[in-house]
């Protein structure tokens, strides 16, 4: 290794920018799992009793309502106090799949579409809905609120229907405050942004971790959209399975995405089984019944994204470091989540996961991972620039390019005759083939130093190189003395 070299230092070790990644997505986890919403809840129901076939009321639980294809009555018991936001309007907030009769001690107070046994007697009711509850029976003391519900409309049956059960300050319509989905739409700016760009870049130069990671992003972003609908449009409530559906194909493209790029990255025959054997477990998972929608979202993303991280977790351990041997972080943390709570998973925390999964591929830039990963420098590497672009090959002459430029990932090649080609590699990457006669002169530059026609100065400690072709490179002040001494020396060699 040149002294060049050994000046030019990225910002982090791996163990450094690995353990900057895992408190990422401890921060997320947190985000997650410990904040509340926004929103303002005074009552939400959890308890709640069902009117079995005797006729009698049993305890039950929210996860074995709607299964059934008749009518279905539910009580939930609550107790008011004497405190003064019970004396302000109230309105009593359903979400879910479903149609509804909505009671407050045995009156009538509003219905969620129209109950129904056959789907023709039915009405779909919206998704999320409001019903104003009269101050005369917000007295103190314990009420019972009862509801008759049926999903005639509903394809396939789920027993997650009853999303929420609330009483929160008045509201005129259902539909979930915007409020409710500011993180959501914040993420979903960014992964947009960073898809785009990690897509493009990594198509033009031919970089396949960025353009997969750049179509995981775009899945993940259908499957925030369809979770953000939710705000923008108030549904009636069967367009949910619509919904879920798009959400489905969104987490089986990102799980698929994250396939496709280990496999054009590794190159290795236990890897690619590895990869089949991954996707069968997938397929193999459908003849397991599961009544929940959720969870076979949260449990197919997690069998997709297993296999790419079991992948890279076994070349981390031959010592073959790339920014995707993080995987098996992102797949921890997104396992860590679906334990915690699959609700607020599959709401909140793939999305921020996602998006430190693929911002952090632009941090990876600055880490220096020389001693895990050491390369063997072939001669023809040394003279020439093999560019990768959409599919095709081409070489470069290093005595043709006067210097190298880093952009992020990339390097763009700076070629004699005044044009540019964008080479897959970032920077460093490529100075440690040691192209002949380049050297680092600057965090984002190096220069061919037979190129170089003269080094200059300004007052407060500015440097910078002027090529034969005229063009200026900018240099650091702390590497002018290394400068110096080599063009000295190149003078000399040449005389």
């Amino acid at each position: 290794m040149s002294s060049s070299d050994k000046m030019t230092k990225s910002a982090m070790s791996v163990w450094q920018f690995a353990l900057l990644i895992t408190m990422a997505y401890a921060v997320g986890l947190f985000i997650t799992h410990c904040t509340t919403a926004v929103e303002t809840i005074y009552w939400s129901g959890y308890e709640l009793q069902v009117l079995d076939e005797a006729g009698a009321w049993v305890d039950s639980d929210r996860m074995q309502i709607g299964t059934g294809e008749t009518i279905q009555d539910i009580r939930f018991n609550l107790d008011i106090d004497d405190s003064d936001k019970w004396k302000r309007p109230i309105s009593l907030m359903i979400g879910g799949p479903f149609s509804a009769e909505i009671f407050w001690d045995g009156e009538n107070i509003g219905n969620k579409g129209a109950v129904g046994d056959t789907i023709e007697e039915e009405a779909a009711g919206p998704i999320d809905f409001s019903s104003f509850v009269p101050s005369r029976l917000l007295k103190p003391g314990n009420h019972q609120i009862h509801l008759r519900l049926s999903t005639q409309h509903l394809l396939a049956r789920d027993d997650s229907v009853l999303h929420f059960v609330w009483l929160a300050p008045y509201r005129q319509d259902g539909q979930r405050d915007l409020r409710y989905y500011a993180v959501p739409l914040i993420i979903l700016s960014g992964l947009i942004a960073l898809s785009l760009q990690s897509f493009r870049i990594g198509r033009s130069a031919g970089n396949s971790m960025h353009i997969g990671l750049g179509l995981f992003g775009f899945c993940i972003i259908v499957t925030l959209m369809s979770e953000v609908s939710r705000a923008v449009i108030n549904y009636p409530y069967h367009y949910h399975e619509l919904r879920g559906l798009i959400g489905w194909f969104g987490n089986i493209g990102a799980g698929f995405a994250l396939i496709y790029t280990c496999y054009r990255i590794v190159d290795s025959g236990f890897a690619k089984i590895l990869l089949a054997a991954g996707i069968a477990l997938v397929f193999a998972s459908y003849f397991v019944p599961m009544n929940s929608g959720d969870m076979r979202l949260a449990q197919d993303f997690s069998l997709l994204t297993l296999a790419p991280s079991l992948v890279f977790a076994i070349s981390l351990f031959k010592k073959r470091i790339s920014y995707l041997s993080t995987l098996p972080i992102f797949w921890l943390a997104c396992l860590t989540s679906n334990i915690l709570a699959i609700g607020l998973f599959l709401d909140s925390f793939q999305f921020i996961a996602s998006l430190i999964l693929i911002g952090g591929a632009w941090v990876w830039t600055y880490v220096d991972c020389t001693e895990q990963n050491e390369c063997q420098t072939t001669e023809e590497e040394t003279q020439h620039f093999k560019i990768r672009s959409a599919g095709e090959e081409k070489t470069i002459a290093v005595a043709d390019c006067y210097a190298l430029k880093g952009e992020g990932n990339f390097t763009s090649v700076m070629l004699l005759d005044g044009d540019s080609v964008l080479h897959q590699d970032g920077l460093g990457a490529i100075m440690k083939t040691n192209p002949v006669n380049f050297v680092r002169v600057h965090k984002s530059f190096a220069v061919n130093l037979k190129e170089v026609e003269t080094l200059r100065s300004a007052e407060g400690s500015k440097y910078w190189l002027e090529m034969t072709n005229k063009e200026t490179i900018p240099a650091s002040r702390y590497r002018v003395a290394e400068l110096r001494g080599l063009l000295s020396l190149l003078k000399r060699t040449q005389a």
